[in-house]
């Protein structure tokens, strides 16, 4: 179905022109690749019961709107490429791709190797296909052929947020954010470090290809609500649609959340400090309550979270297709051993703790994508987002988007996040640090070591 309206947004505004069409070619590839549609577009235009037959035919024509919008800025598949104007990428997102169309003929894009050569390159989007999409997908959805078998679930770009950034909350990441996650990889994920696999350039295509496919399913995102909310897409709508969502993602480097004061030296004061604040026993007021997500011991297991065993049989017990079952299961037991213990066949008392737990799951253990999350066995020194005393601070400061660990800014000041960093760096080493009041110094050589002058990503 074609577009009601066809206006060349260029001429209207010149703010998504239509700047470069990319193309890729050559490298032997099996088929052909495809955009999955979000689940919004059926979800809120979708084909529902009580629908009259004229709502079935609008929905269905905002729903080819919105398509005709996607192929127009964007491409009609990851193998021809376009890039909307304003979107901030390097070299106006050349490096997506292979080769670039010229007059209808593809030609070969440069790049320079690590020797200093000139070659061809593969481009954002090959580099993706290589090492990516069996995990993420082809439009970044998170659904690669082996997301389902990973434990945490591989990331949904489509909606433009990252939970490990140095931003402000809930904004884009800055490129450093992103580039750091796809060199280093997330400690305790499936995520693997692929600064040995790709060099500097390549992960700087990568990165473009990313913020590209977060950058379209956002559009998405925003055409469908836009339709949703007014009964039709607007030629203003598209518009602010791809002026709000191109904003965010260039100002982004200007939202990176820096220590306004360095790192205090980790001393068994410090560490005392932070030791306190995280038990909620201080002076100051200041009540972060840590414990009830990580726990007394700081072992990821505080009350907000369902008791680790039925948390560990829902996601690691079988098939990852039935993690819904199991749950069922795990609340079915949970009601019969509640009857059990109350002496009453009432099937409310046993439907009173299977609703309870069902509750605290929902609430407490998915995150923002519906998959299922648990927090951080601090003891074990093990931190997804990198153990830099810089990016413990900003997990602590800011929160981690789309989980349940808040932002303390500005509940908790920059030195008393410091004395939280400090004591979240020494407990691995030192685990008495929560069995009693006797705190000893700590005893890792690189806590000894002053602090920077400057936080630095």
């Amino acid at each position: 179905m074609t577009s009601r309206f066809r206006f060349p947004l260029p001429s209207t505004v010149g703010l998504i022109a239509l700047t470069v069409s990319l193309v890729v070619a050559g490298c032997g590839e099996p088929g052909k690749l495809s955009y999955i549609d979000s689940p919004d577009l059926l979800e809120k235009l979708g084909d529902k019961p009580e629908m009259t037959p004229a709502a079935l035919k609008k929905a269905e024509e905002l729903r080819g709107e919105i398509h005709s919008q996607l192929v127009e800025q964007f491409g009609s598949d990851p193998q021809h490429i376009k890039v909307p104007a304003g979107v901030g990428l390097p070299g106006g997102g050349i490096y997506l791709a292979s080769h670039l169309e010229v007059d209808g003929k593809a030609r070969p894009i440069k790049g320079v190797n690590a020797d200093g050569l000139v070659t061809p390159q593969e481009g954002g989007y090959g580099l993706y296909r290589k090492h990516c999409l069996h995990c993420h997908g082809v439009s970044g959805a998170g659904d690669g052929p082996t997301a389902a078998f990973l434990y945490p679930r591989p990331r949904d770009y489509r909606r433009g947020l990252y939970k490990f950034t140095s931003t402000v909350s809930l904004h884009r990441p800055a490129r450093a954010d992103l580039r750091k996650t796809i060199k280093n990889g997330l400690h305790g994920t499936s995520m693997p470090a692929f600064e040995a696999l790709m060099n500097d350039a390549e992960i700087e295509q990568v990165l473009d290809y990313v913020v590209f496919l977060s950058l379209r399913g956002e559009v998405e995102r925003g055409l469908i609500d836009a339709a949703a909310s007014d009964g039709e897409l607007s030629k203003d709508a598209v518009i602010d649609t791809f002026s709000v969502i191109f904003r965010n993602w260039k100002n982004a480097e200007n939202e990176v959340e820096n220590p306004p004061i360095p790192r205090t030296s980790p001393t068994r004061e410090s560490v005392i400090r932070g030791r306190n604040l995280f038990l909620g026993v201080n002076q100051t007021g200041n009540k972060v309550e840590c414990t009830t997500c990580h726990g007394p011991q700081g072992r990821g297991d505080g009350p907000s979270f369902v008791d680790q065993e039925i948390f560990n049989n829902v996601v690691f017990g079988g098939d990852p297709s039935r993690q819904g079952e199991r749950l069922k299961e795990e609340a079915d037991r949970v009601a019969s051993e509640a009857k059990a213990r109350a002496k009453s066949n009432d099937p409310k008392v046993g439907q009173a703790a299977a609703d309870k737990l069902l509750d605290a799951w929902k609430k407490g253990s998915l995150d923002d994508w519906g998959n299922p999350l648990r927090p951080a066995n601090l003891n074990r020194g093990i931190y997804k987002g990198g153990r830099r005393p810089i990016d413990l601070y900003w997990r602590i400061a800011k929160g981690i988007n789309g989980a349940k660990m808040p932002a303390h800014f500005p509940t908790l000041q920059p030195p008393q996040i410091w004395d939280l960093v400090n004591f979240v760096l020494a407990l691995p080493y030192d685990p008495g640090l929560l069995d009693g009041p006797d705190v000893p110094a700590p005893i890792v050589p690189s806590l000894a070591a002053p602090p920077p002058a400057v936080a630095q990503h």
